[in-house]
């Protein structure tokens, strides 16, 4: 089929944590809820800091991948009574040494943890400033609601086919 469509792919590759997450959709307005409610699973935050979750949106144009934004340069969060977090790239949190969480002596203390363990609750704000990320309109016939699509796979990855909103390929 071919349509244009966002992708917004959400995953960690298999090992400690496993996550495959795709958003298809045909407008930037579905995206930007879909990522909101995303991120606003704690656990998925850890992912991020933690994990080096990727976080891209794919875009397609008539079946065709034409474009892959990194979106991590364009997340901000904010933990009441500590500095803002932001990232460089997938694997690269600004702000706050994860890291140095593995050598705590308690580890329920660490920023980590309380991620893991959706302790923060109201203390964590995420922000995505979609205003600084440039998304390409999506060109001609757009995939909506019963649409099955093709996503290219990643480099050691098989390709998958997707329906119209929500997949999890790891579940």
């Amino acid at each position: 089929m071919s349509r244009s469509f966002y992708d917004l792919a959400f995953g960690v590759d298999p090992g400690g944590a496993r996550k495959d997450t795709h958003y298809v959709r045909g407008s930037l307005e579905e995206v930007q809820r879909d990522l909101a409610a995303e991120l606003a699973e704690e656990i998925n935050l850890y992912l991020l800091c933690r994990y080096g979750a990727r976080l891209t949106l794919d875009v397609y144009q008539e079946g065709m991948q034409t474009d892959s934004i990194d979106l991590h340069p364009f997340l901000t969060l904010s933990i009441a009574g500590r500095p803002d977090i932001t990232f460089t790239g997938p694997g690269e949190p600004v702000g706050y040494d994860f890291e140095a969480d593995e050598e705590a002596e308690d580890e329920t203390t660490t920023l980590s943890y309380r991620m893991f363990a959706g302790e923060l609750g109201d203390a964590v704000k995420v922000t995505v400033h979609w205003d600084r990320v440039e998304v390409p309109p999506l060109n001609g016939d757009v995939v909506r609601e019963g649409d099955v699509v093709e996503l290219h796979p990643r480099p050691h990855h098989v390709a998958h086919t997707a329906a119209y909103g929500r997949q999890d390929f790891e579940e």
